[in-house]
């Protein structure tokens, strides 16, 4: 079963995140008070397993470092988030929007051609139906109005 393990909000690009243990999350918006608001891009997801290898992984991305993430989900397997699909978690529905990332040439994984999966497994969300998202709350994938499975 799929759940969150970090919330983090951006106030200001450039300045370190805020981690939270809860935050409401508004319909069309994205994230209260994220430096990121409207648009196809109002939330980061990524999963914790691949937060967990870009921090141990010897060659270092271009986008380790720079990359930043609003929920951090455990449990779901690599690349299960696709465009289109809406989760559940607390009160709040997300649509994934679109996959994230894409290689830089100048990227040293890029360049000796070694396997990047955030480039895999990080997307970008809208918020649907908005409400209050908390540490631990589980993650479903839904369809339509109704519950069909935890992921």
């Amino acid at each position: 079963m799929a759940k969150i393990t970090a919330l983090i909000r951006y106030n200001k690009k450039g300045e370190p995140g805020e981690m939270l243990k809860e935050v409401e999350l508004i319909a069309g918006l994205g994230m209260e008070g994220n430096m990121n608001q409207g648009g196809e891009r109002q939330l980061c997801l990524l999963t914790a397993e691949i937060r967990e290898w870009m921090d141990s992984h010897a060659e270092k991305g271009l986008c380790f470092r720079r990359f930043k993430e609003n929920m951090l989900i455990e449990g779901l397997p690599d690349g299960v988030l696709l465009p289109g699909m809406r989760i559940q978690t607390g009160e709040a529905v997300l649509q994934v929007s679109e996959s994230l990332k894409h290689c830089f040439a100048e990227c040293q994984l890029a360049s000796e051609s070694i396997r990047c999966r955030l480039s895999e497994c990080a997307v970008f969300a809208v918020v649907e139906y908005g409400g209050t998202v908390r540490i631990a709350d589980v993650v479903r994938s839904i369809s339509h109005d109704s519950m069909e499975s935890g992921i």
